[in-house]
């Protein structure tokens, strides 16, 4: 993501995230004005890095700084069951990590953005 690598950081996505950031976008066109969006074409469009994609990123980008988790931050593996693994990401000010839940999905690691920040319970 931090190298704007948009076609990368959709592949390296979970289904789930994947699925619900599509049925994000949709809603969001709509309630828009600009009529209906195709799901097909909205999915192609993040897979390719098209223009929804690049706007959908940029955003995120606006509010997110790829460096504190990168350079500023302690990585530390959780646990491993099966195709589910847990990664703790502590930024050197804060008292908690993040914690980023990872899937094995067709023989790779996913991670799951939407499971570990929009569905996962405060700790």
């Amino acid at each position: 993501m931090k190298e704007r690598d948009y076609v990368g950081t959709w592949a390296s996505l979970s289904a789930h995230t994947r699925n619900t950031i599509v049925d994000d976008t949709i809603k969001a066109i709509a309630r828009g004005g600009s009529g209906p969006a195709l799901r097909e074409g909205i999915e192609r469009d993040f897979r390719e890095g098209g223009p929804v994609a690049k706007s959908y990123w940029d955003g995120i980008l606006r509010g997110f700084d790829p460096d504190k988790a990168l350079k500023d931050s302690r990585w530390e593996m959780g646990e491993v069951a099966g195709d589910e693994a847990t990664v703790y990401i502590t930024y050197k000010k804060a008292e908690k990590p993040a914690v980023i839940l990872l899937f094995k999905e067709d023989g790779a690691w996913k991670t799951g953005l939407v499971e570990s920040f929009w569905e996962q319970p405060v700790r």
